[in-house]
């Protein structure tokens, strides 16, 4: 757990994080990606967790999307990274602020925001499952409570369709 403070006691933020040999910051917080902060570099980069899935760039992109509107990253630098499906981009210079951690401040706050939007789409597809695997007396009948007929719809029975047959 490491606790950054931006400008004086005006914010704290606590992360899933650890230090690398080179100095990076590793920040484990989100579900999808891993998010390394270098300050020898000035660089955020971002990698997909080993069992992430397609959706991972979606995740990176709003990350990047959000440190470029906070005017933390330089949105030109953006690109992908030397590692496969890792995106990287440039952290601005700045005499008055400490870049690093507003950078980290900026990333806390989109991991609590991202923590949000995994929680109700991870409840979204519980109510999901339990509405197929549970469903309630209106969504569904017993068995032999809708009779059977010898034929149903427009496919009758022993006839095969052709759609090319007797065609020259």
């Amino acid at each position: 757990m490491i606790k950054i403070k931006v400008g004086g006691p005006q914010a704290t933020v606590e992360l899933n994080a650890r230090k690398a040999l080179d100095g990076s910051l590793l920040i484990m917080d989100h579900t999808k990606i891993d998010i390394a902060v270098s300050p020898e570099t000035l660089k955020v980069v971002t990698f997909p967790k080993a069992m992430a899935t397609e959706d991972v760039y979606d995740h990176q992109t709003r990350l990047f999307e959000l440190l470029a509107d906070k005017g933390i990253i330089d949105r030109a630098s953006v690109q992908g990274g030397n590692v496969f499906r890792s995106l990287e981009g440039e952290i601005f210079k700045n005499d008055q602020v400490n870049p690093l951690q507003a950078a980290v401040y900026t990333i806390a706050e989109f991991l609590s925001i991202e923590a949000h939007h995994e929680q109700v789409a991870d409840q979204y597809e519980k109510e999901l499952e339990d509405m197929y695997t549970q469903p309630s007396d209106r969504d569904s009948t017993e068995y032999g409570e809708v009779p059977q007929y010898a034929q149903k719809g427009s496919m009758r029975p022993g006839y095969y369709y052709y759609p090319l047959r007797n065609r020259y």
